[in-house]
């Protein structure tokens, strides 16, 4: 019987993250605290100094994996300028350079690689059908939305930058927000429209994209560290954990 050797398999890191920039549509969308005060700096600075301690040979990101000839070039002048950017591609402010190129350019990275393909979900034919057809389902989705929002302002006001990315990358959270938000969603017209299923089917669709974009960057032995928005770690967790070429990494080993 063959047994696999872990040491060749790639070693995978999904940090889950908040987008630190406000921008984006999402489910829930929450105004968060300016990330380039000195207090929050010195807050992320200390995340980095513990992520590096993964050593990271690849940082993947949220980014449109068609950007990667313009992302690289904003990372290399990143690096030449000592963290300033004047490309539009990408904001000060965003997760990517806060966290990805911040970290990267420690640890000498020659680039940087960004994984994501973005896609349409459609969630207002199934938000309309559920408001006329099931109201009391309709309610819960829209209270499951509110309470992430209120916890992640909660978040906001009261906790650091490691704080909020160990309270989002806590395995009971990411199961518990994946049950209540996105399968309670996926029972919306069941028997008759499916616009429930279909809005989870196009939201799997996209993170299988992800994923098999993270594994065309994969190679035996490698240490990927994959900065992602929180809402995806429940199935790209999945996805490599059940992929015999890669090994999860618990971030909060790390955080």
């Amino acid at each position: 019987m063959k047994v696999e050797n872990s040491l060749n398999k790639a070693q995978v890191m999904i940090l889950g993250s908040y987008h630190f920039g406000n921008g984006g549509e999402h489910l829930i969308n929450v105004e968060v605290a300016d990330v380039m005060s000195d207090e929050k700096q010195l807050e992320i600075i200390e995340v980095i100094d513990k992520l590096s301690k993964f050593k990271p040979n690849k940082i993947a990101v949220e980014a449109k994996i068609t950007s990667s000839k313009e992302l690289n070039n904003t990372y290399l002048e990143y690096c030449s300028n000592n963290g300033d950017i004047k490309s539009s591609i990408i904001g000060h402010r965003n997760e990517i350079v806060q966290l990805g190129f911040r970290l990267a350019n420690r640890l000498n990275h020659p680039e940087i690689y960004p994984i994501d393909e973005p896609a349409f979900l459609p969630f207002e034919p199934l938000d309309d059908h559920a408001k006329k057809n099931s109201p009391q389902l309709y309610e819960k989705i829209h209270q499951e939305i509110a309470k992430g929002a209120k916890q992640n302002e909660d978040l906001q006001k009261n906790n650091t930058v490691g704080e909020i990315l160990e309270y989002l990358n806590n395995e009971n959270r990411i199961e518990m927000e994946h049950s209540n938000l996105y399968l309670d969603l996926n029972k919306v017209a069941a028997g008759d429209k499916y616009y429930g299923a279909n809005f989870l089917t196009a939201w799997y669709e996209r993170n299988i994209k992800i994923f098999a974009n993270l594994q065309a960057i994969s190679e035996p032995g490698d240490r990927i560290l994959v900065i992602y928005g929180a809402g995806h770690c429940k199935i790209l967790r999945d996805f490599v954990s059940s992929y015999k070429e890669m090994e999860l990494v618990d971030a909060l080993k790390y955080l």
